[in-house]
């Protein structure tokens, strides 16, 4: 499904960028508690306008991200020339459940339930298999994701507005049902931009897969490559993995820890080097 919201990246990154600090510190946190390595590497899939691939140069680590998005892509690959940060951080073309690197990064990161537009267990454990390649034995994927919910969804979702040189963006994103049956969530999105005096208004329904906590378990322990070690809340504090997990609890980070194992880690692609 084409997503007219993806071909719009200035908007985008305006509604969805904020302070990440936060979430930065948490990740180092995760680093020294899971990752018995210097983490330096590290890969986004999905990377869109590349929020973390300018954030995580500021703390000297390398990125790489891919997406499918031609107009994501360049715009994060001019904000990363504008930053001067070129030799830290790369936008390259990629597809989720194709994307293929054999052991070059030390940790991974899937954001905002990006994930969630992988619809079939086939599409999951493929990408899931690719990612636990592309890692080096020990390191992490960190998948940020919300299953689904026990009560009835609501539609009104959550608001807010953001603003950046003179364009104000009003995004509205709403759960308008869940099917259990397809293992589908059918979203809205509402954005209501206000650029330099211009109006535009972005109404599109969104299909991503519907989450249940034992599936996902369950799918990854499927990849062969990956395995769950842990999950953390929207504050950073840790659940206990034997928990009833559902999306009253919001997007949750799924710590899944590269399992495979073998002689030899090439290197056939070519990674900003720290």
């Amino acid at each position: 499904m084409s997503h007219e919201l993806y071909n719009l990246p200035l908007y985008y990154d305006i509604a969805f960028t904020w302070d990440l600090n936060p979430e930065l510190d948490f990740f180092d946190r995760l680093y020294e508690s899971y990752v018995p390595f210097d983490v330096q590497r590290i890969l986004e899939p999905a990377c869109g306008t590349g929020r973390f691939l300018r954030a995580f140069p500021t703390r000297g680590y390398a990125i790489t991200g891919y997406d499918r998005s031609p107009e994501m892509l360049a715009f994060a690959s001019a904000r990363i020339a504008e930053a001067g940060i070129g030799e830290m951080a790369e936008a390259v073309p990629g597809e989720m459940a194709s994307a293929k690197y054999d052991c070059e990064f030390d940790m991974a990161l899937n954001s905002i339930n990006s994930l969630g537009y992988l619809l079939t267990d086939e599409e999951i454990i493929l990408h899931f298999k690719l990612t636990g390649e592309a890692l080096r034995p020990g390191g992490i994927y960190v998948v940020h994701i919300a299953c689904a919910l026990d009560c009835e969804p609501d539609p009104e979702g959550d608001t807010w507005t953001m603003k950046r040189d003179g364009i104000s963006v009003t995004t509205t994103w709403g759960v308008e049902r869940e099917d259990r049956e397809t293992r589908l969530s059918h979203q809205l999105c509402r954005m209501e931009i206000d650029d330099h005096g211009r109006s535009v208004t972005l109404v599109e329904p969104h299909v991503t897969r519907l989450w249940f906590y034992e599936e996902f378990r369950d799918l990854v322990a499927r990849s062969g490559t990956l395995e769950l070690k842990a999950v953390y809340s929207e504050k950073f504090d840790e659940i206990p993995l034997d928990s009833q997990i559902t999306g009253e609890m919001g997007n949750l980070y799924y710590v899944l820890k590269a399992v495979r194992y073998s002689d030899e880690c090439r290197s056939e692609n070519s990674a900003p080097g720290r």
